[in-house]
């Protein structure tokens, strides 16, 4: 373990309660439960100093409740808000000219994508709004940042969790199971179960569910399908070993170079753009030390944010005395993981307030973490710092994945420091280990 960020808390105590927040460009956006929208502007400071937000503006009145979620959609200009189970579009730059969209009546869960789609032979920028409630998924296109066309898809179950891994395929869990639908064509596939058991075990080579390429083609037979499958054998199976969908915890997190972290409780796998399991560079799930409550990424590492049950011992008082007439407060967690070698890195510990969720910015340069009142910012260290703890601490394995996974070395670098690790990893397997025909090799 070695230290990857410190974290500091950069507005404490807010008087509104804090229910989602996104990230883009020098722009932070909050939302709150009273409605209101919170813009502030982010100063980077020096390596040495911490940045600073400035509240530039205020909208009272932005939603009519709570804020449920945001989302920029910075192609084509658009602020994306749920609240009061609707999905409301903004202008991004005035924050203005409210559309509220009437067929995502019921919404309770958005997710967005923006990347390049061959249309026709002809490279095209796609942006993707999904959104999903009352049984349907509504999906809203847009190409080269003028509106396209909306579609929908009826779901046979309840969606609990949904992200784009392309333009055009949408992977869903259920309570029971993953899912993807493919679009346009609006072709469910089942992937596997949504559960500890099922996870571990396909990520450890075992072969369920359909391949699904991103274009919207997939190895079953083609045929139109537009309400999701009920889940057959390995959806009952899922069922008996999760329990009831309120026992569910179940995250889909994006990750670096269009991956995405499925995770149920504390286990998760990793999947391609095209909906398949990437083992060949996982073989073994990634499992937190407790289940996340929220999941982001860097270019090197997945971060989550969970509550420790446990709570801390207190110190014996001044008089000797352990008693206490306040019960020990719990304390919560930021677990720093490699997302190469999987290996936990960090744990940071929050005092203030339960974090409730955690998003990047800046392309993953940036980690945000909110709580109810207060807004943490990870701060990532030098990566040349980084790499030589690991080193001190002759986790040589550790080091070379730093390096290529890090967008903060030029490429021309890495292959010529990755050549130092590893023959500083050769003289230790070598000398410390006794294992001469590895440290050969």
């Amino acid at each position: 373990m070695h230290h990857a960020f410190t974290i500091r808390a950069l507005l404490k105590q807010l008087p509104v309660r804090i229910e989602t927040a996104v990230a883009y460009g020098d722009r932070l956006l909050l939302g709150t439960a009273t409605g209101a929208l919170l813009v502030y502007q982010v100063s980077e400071a020096d390596r040495d100093r911490v940045p600073t937000l400035t509240l530039v503006e205020t909208k009272k009145s932005f939603a009519r409740k709570a804020v449920e979620q945001l989302g920029v959609i910075k192609e084509a200009g658009v602020l994306v808000c749920l609240a009061d189970g609707m999905v409301t579009l903004y202008d991004l730059h005035t924050l203005a000219n409210a559309t509220p969209l009437t067929n995502t009546r019921g919404a309770h869960i958005i997710a967005l994508h923006t990347g390049v789609d061959h249309i026709d032979g002809i490279p095209t920028l796609v942006s993707k709004l999904a959104t999903y409630g009352k049984r349907k998924v509504v999906v809203l296109e847009w190409r080269d940042a003028e509106f396209y066309k909306s579609f929908e898809f009826s779901a046979a179950e309840k969606i609990v969790a949904m992200q784009f891994s392309a333009p055009g395929l949408l992977v869903l869990s259920t309570a029971r199971e993953f899912l993807t639908l493919q679009l346009p064509r609006g072709q469910w596939d089942d992937l596997f179960p949504a559960d500890t058991a099922s996870l571990r075990t396909v990520a450890g080579g075992m072969a369920v569910g359909h391949s699904v390429d991103a274009a919207g083609s997939s190895d079953t037979a083609p045929g139109p399908q537009t309400s999701a499958p009920s889940g057959g054998m390995w959806g009952s199976w899922a069922l008996s070993l999760s329990g009831s969908s309120a026992d569910v915890q179940t995250t889909i997190a994006r990750m670096p170079s269009d991956k995405l972290l499925l995770c149920h409780k504390d286990t998760g796998v990793f999947i391609n753009s095209a909906g398949k399991l990437c083992r060949n560079e996982y073989s073994e799930p990634m499992v937190f030390s407790r289940a996340p409550i929220g999941i982001t990424y860097t270019s090197s590492y997945a971060v989550a944010i969970s509550h420790d049950s446990t709570p801390q011992t207190q110190p014996p008082s001044s008089s000797g005395s352990t008693g206490n007439s306040n019960p020990p407060a719990p304390r919560f967690n930021v677990e720093v993981r490699n997302i190469g070698t999987q290996a936990l890195v960090q744990t940071l510990h929050l005092s203030e307030e339960e974090p409730s969720r955690i998003i990047n910015g800046a392309g993953g340069k940036q980690v945000w973490a909110f709580g109810p009142h207060t807004v943490w910012r990870l701060m990532p260290m030098p990566i040349q710092q980084q790499v030589e703890d690991v080193l001190d601490a002759e986790q040589y394995d550790e080091a070379i994945s730093l390096v290529a996974q890090s967008d903060n070395i030029l490429e021309a670098e890495k292959e010529e420091l990755t050549k130092k690790i590893r023959w500083l990893r050769a003289r230790w397997l070598f000398r410390e280990q006794a294992k001469y025909e590895d440290a050969l090799n």
